[in-house]
Order: structure tokens, then sequence, then C-alpha cells
């Protein structure tokens, strides 16, 4: 990513509302975090004279509406619900009553906080990279990702837009854009190891090809006992789904575990499923073995619907079989993967 910098402005937000008590600006951070020197190549000093005063002057204008912050932090979670469970204050607080909720808008008014003091301080090279490596230090534990960062980003300038209207132009669009940029790449220094990134083609990190390989390895020798009992729920589910089969089609869904081609069937999704999952840490195997689910199913026209269910059936089963919520959420992000690879959204 390129480096300038202004998502410092997003993550301080960010950081402010998941990290501190309500109506709090104070930070407190341990030091012993990678360091981002103020001289280095890609930081965030780099951001131009012009693109800081673009920033400041428009963000003073929708700084004026008090509507502002509790608009960007209830669009984050509204777009993100995952990500609710971090603010401490309010992890179960139903949507629709965030906005009333007294937590949560203080929350809000300690991102206003935040980024008045960084958008004031944005000439500082030595601030920036001090508020870098406090970013990192402080949300590392946290199991913040990058890309949460990415996200809030993209939710500001959202709002942005729509409170700015014609004031929000290509110029300031494109210095926020490259604020945003920047941060991204700075926090990341310090915000999580290589194996948290998320790589840009497989779209999982290391650490869930870890989590699913692991906990696969645990239920493999029973994975034909698996496939077939998601199959017979799918098929009484959707009664439809079993003509995609036409060498069982027309077989009784109780008599099915007694059919020989049925049977087959289940071994060869089985033994599917284990090589794609065995191969996840090649991404070129696994970019390969997804194209060639993708390539051999499409003559047989089956929808998105079905391999969703599969997906989706696949979770309850290894909830059943002990997985944790943690591992859960690995498998998850993978499951997202092989069904948009193999079954893309039109």
């Amino acid at each position: 990513m390129a480096f300038k910098l202004a998502l410092l402005f997003a993550i301080i937000a960010f950081a402010s509302a998941c990290s501190y008590a309500p109506g709090t600006t104070t930070t407190t951070v341990t030091t012993t975090v990678t360091t981002v020197s103020a001289d280095d190549e890609s930081d965030a000093g780099l951001l131009s004279s012009h693109d800081r005063s673009v920033i400041r002057k428009t963000w003073d204008q929708a700084r004026r509406d008090g509507d502002v912050p509790p608009k960007i932090l209830f669009r984050f979670i509204s777009a993100h619900p995952e990500y609710q469970k971090m603010f401490s204050k309010f992890p179960s607080v139903p949507q629709n009553e965030l906005m009333g909720n007294g937590n949560f808008l203080a929350q809000a008014y300690t991102i206003l906080a935040g980024l008045n003091v960084v958008i004031q301080s944005l000439s500082s090279t030595e601030l920036m990279a001090s508020q870098l490596n406090a970013l990192g230090g402080a949300h590392k534990p946290r199991g913040a990702t990058p890309i949460m960062f990415e996200q809030f980003g993209a939710v500001l300038e959202e709002v942005l837009a729509e409170e700015l209207g014609s004031s929000f132009n290509a110029e300031a669009k494109q210095a926020w854009k490259n604020g945003i940029a920047a941060l991204v790449a700075g926090i990341s220094k310090t915000l999580k190891n290589s194996e948290d990134l998320v790589d840009p083609q497989t779209k999982l990190s290391g650490h869930q090809i870890r989590d699913v390989q692991r906990t696969w390895e645990n239920i493999r020798g029973n994975r034909n006992a698996i496939v077939s009992d998601i199959f017979i729920k799918l098929f009484k589910e959707t009664p439809r789904v079993q003509k995609f089969f036409p060498k069982f089609a027309s077989v009784p869904v109780a008599s099915l575990s007694g059919d020989a081609e049925y049977n087959k069937q289940v071994a060869l999704v089985a033994d599917r499923l284990d090589t794609i999952i065995s191969a996840m840490d090649d991404k070129l195997q696994l970019l390969g073995n997804i194209n060639y689910m993708r390539y051999t199913h499409a003559a047989r026209s089956i929808p998105r619907g079905p391999w969703e269910d599969f997906g989706r059936l696949l979770m309850d089963s290894l909830g059943s079989n002990g997985v944790s919520s943690d591992d859960m959420d690995s498998w998850k992000g993978a499951l997202n993967v092989f069904v948009n690879g193999i079954s893309p959204k039109n």
C-alpha cells in the first residue's frame, strides 16, 4: 500500500471506541512493540501539506454536526456486526437501541475528541510515528486486524461524503483516501504478525488456515460420516437438491445410507474436502483446487444456495464435534472463500 497518512484519524477513532472508558481521551500504552521511526521511508509524514490542509478543512466542516460521531460508529457496527463484541461497554446491546445507549454515545464522542487531536497534529511526523506505535501496542493484544481499520476508514469516508455533499469533492476524497491507505500500512507494522494478515488472493490469513487444518485433523477420520450426515439433512431440508445427483436422485432419503452410488458420492466429496483443506497453506494449490471445483460443477448448474447450505450444515457439525468458537470463526472465513470461489455471487 502507498504510505501517506490520514487513516490515523479513523484508527484513533476506532482505537478510542474499542479500548478506552467512555468520555476518556487519555491513553496508556505498553512500549514493548515494534517501533515505527519518524524517518521511516513510508512514514505518515509523507502526507502532502495540501492533503493535510484539505483534511483539516473538511473535518472542521463535518464535526460541526454533532450527529457525525454516532453516525460513523453506528454505520461501522451495522456494516460489521461481528466487531461489536470488541466494545466492552455495549457488546450485546441490540443495534436498534445503540443510538440511544449512553455508553455507545460516549464512545462515539470519544472518537470525535481523538480525531480532533490527531488532525490538529498532522504536521508533526514525530507525533504521527508515536501514534502509530501506540495504536499497534494497544490493539495487538485485543486481536484487532488491519482490515478492521480499512473498513472503518471506508465508513468514515462514506459518512463524510454524505455530510459534506458537494464540498466533499474529488480533491477531498483523494486526500482522505491517501490518509486511510497510509495508516493501514503503518499500523500493520505493529498491529499483527504476518500470519494474521489476509492474503489478497486467497482472502485467508495464516492464522485461519492453521485453525482449520488443525481442527480438521481431529475429525477427518470421521469425514465420510460427517459428509453423509450433511447430505441427509440437506436433502430433507431441500428435496430438489437431491435431483442434482442422478445416480441416486430417486432413492428415498431414508434408504440412502445403504445405496452404493450414494456412498461413492459421499466418499468423493469427503476426499475432495480433505484435499482442499490439506492444500490451504499452498496458495497456488488451494486456488487450483477451488477453480477445479468451480469448473467441474459448472455444467451441472448447481446454484449457490446448496453450497451455502452445505457450508452451514458443516458449521453445525463442527460445533457438535466440539470445535471452539474461535476456530469456528476461522472455519466461517474459509468456507466463505470456498463457496465464493466455487459459486460466485451474481
